[in-house]
């Protein structure tokens, strides 16, 4: 088994690094095809890929920015702005150029120990003022075998939940430590009381679809929620939903290892199951970018009848 507590640190870390950056402004950029990024997503990575590098030393990193969109995006005040909200998070002062390297660190190592890393998952929830998650995998010979997920909650009292997996056991704790409980999927077969999950952004995928199968299913409307980031895979993994569907748009559809690494590790670890619409695992090893069109993730129960109603309505979609 990995140790997890130095991951588990970082991301209460980086949690509290977020909540402030968020509490006196985010400094919100675009990279680009309407892909934001924040002081926070920056101040978040180096956080995480710090704490890895120092319990992980021979291990791979790939997280979600870079060190080129952190010059491009950024004038030199907000580079000193992400410096000095670390340093005053870890108590440790870090200049800017120490920040750029750990975001690049270990991206020229052998992937097959892979670690990554969804710094602020969802940055379009964290900017408008949603929940949002800080999310980490691992990945060994490109499966993921433990994952993260971090919900932060500036309203809750114990400052949200960080749910975290690997092998069979997953479990759950307040964010701001305390004792871990134990999770898993439900056991739920009755499709009047399934519960279902979708992106909060109307942009991530073909919702017309989804809703057919939810029609299919019997999944009555009021029984599916919108969430930002993988807040989605942790409510399946702790029982608090039973489906999470992603079909592809027509006219673009990418998927980052990042967004779905943690999430599935924990899901399974859950005694969930993840495949894609088709009823293949996703494959992690092809690096960032994924090939997997379309997810399907359920309580594992549930998944052969899902799976079948994905294909009646794809196949009801080609007929038309």
């Amino acid at each position: 088994m990995i140790d997890l507590n130095p991951i588990l640190n970082a991301v209460r870390l980086s949690a509290a690094a977020t909540r402030r950056i968020r509490d006196v402004g985010m400094g919100a950029r675009d990279k680009g095809l309407h892909d934001p990024v924040t002081l926070a997503d920056y101040a978040s990575q180096v956080i995480l890929c710090r704490a890895v590098a120092q319990a992980y030393p021979d291990d791979a990193l790939m997280g979600e920015e870079r060190a080129a969109v952190f010059d491009s995006t950024l004038d030199a005040a907000g580079h000193e702005s992400i410096a000095r909200f670390v340093s005053e998070t870890l108590d440790e002062t870090l200049t800017v150029d120490q920040c750029r390297a750990w975001l690049e660190h270990g991206r020229d190592r052998d992937p097959a120990r892979l670690w990554l890393i969804d710094p602020v998952d969802g940055t379009k929830g964290y900017i408008a003022g949603r929940r949002y998650a800080i999310a980490v995998a691992l990945l060994v010979e490109g499966l993921p075998v433990a994952g993260v997920i971090g919900a932060p909650d500036p309203t809750a009292r114990d400052g949200g939940l960080i749910c975290y997996g690997q092998g069979t056991i997953a479990c759950i704790q307040p964010m701001s430590g305390g004792r871990a409980e134990r999770i898993a999927v439900t056991a739920q077969a009755d499709p009047r009381k399934w519960r279902a999950v979708e992106s909060f952004d109307r942009s991530h995928g073909n919702f017309s679809r989804a809703a057919h199968v939810y029609n299919a299913l019997g999944i009555a409307p009021s029984r599916v929620g919108q969430y930002d980031s993988q807040i989605k895979y942790a409510m399946l993994a702790a029982g608090d939903a039973e489906l999470f569907l992603r079909f592809p748009r027509d006219d673009q559809w990418v998927n980052l290892a990042w967004d779905h690494a943690p999430g599935t590790a924990l899901l399974q670890a859950a005694g969930g199951v993840i495949t894609d619409l088709e009823g293949a695992l996703i494959d992690f090893s092809t690096g960032a970018q994924l090939t997997a069109r379309g997810m399907v993730a359920t309580n594992g129960m549930i998944h052969d009848r899902v799976l079948e109603a994905v294909q009646e309505v794809l196949k009801a979609a080609e007929d038309q």
